[in-house]
């Protein structure tokens, strides 16, 4: 069964994750699944300053949640603004002192890059493909 909730003209909710229309057919989309102590993040889409909100609210139930690893799937993320690796600064920050860690398990070649040259990747593991 899918739930869907009207948020907004073009926004729409479901019990996979979360869909925002950010302009045009561009479609930014964010599933979070717990197995154990686990939380898997798969994000599709471009993360920018208009859609991070849905990011924060993701990672605010890992961090409610038991988890002790979030494993991000940015393969098919097409680009993170600033404001979404500010969210995700915060958010590592904020999980590394209840011990928790972080590991990109996939990244596109422009996310792998742009992680690189912020050199996250030697915060948290950043893999490519």
């Amino acid at each position: 069964m899918v739930l869907q909730n009207k948020l907004d003209k073009d926004d729409v909710k479901t019990n996979n994750g979360t869909k925002e229309r950010i302009e045009g057919d561009s479609v930014m989309n964010i599933d979070l699944t717990f197995s154990g102590n686990i939380a898997s993040m798969k994000i599709d889409g471009i993360l920018n300053s208009e859609n991070a909100h849905i990011l924060q609210e993701k990672l605010n139930e890992v961090m409610k949640s038991e988890a002790t690893l979030l494993e991000l799937d940015l393969f098919d993320c097409r680009n993170i603004s600033s404001t979404g690796i500010g969210k995700i600064l915060l958010f590592y920050k904020d999980f590394i002192s209840k011990g928790g860690d972080i590991e990109v398990v996939r990244s596109s070649n422009s996310v792998y890059e742009l992680f690189s040259m912020l050199k996250l990747n030697q915060l948290f593991t950043v893999n490519l493909g």
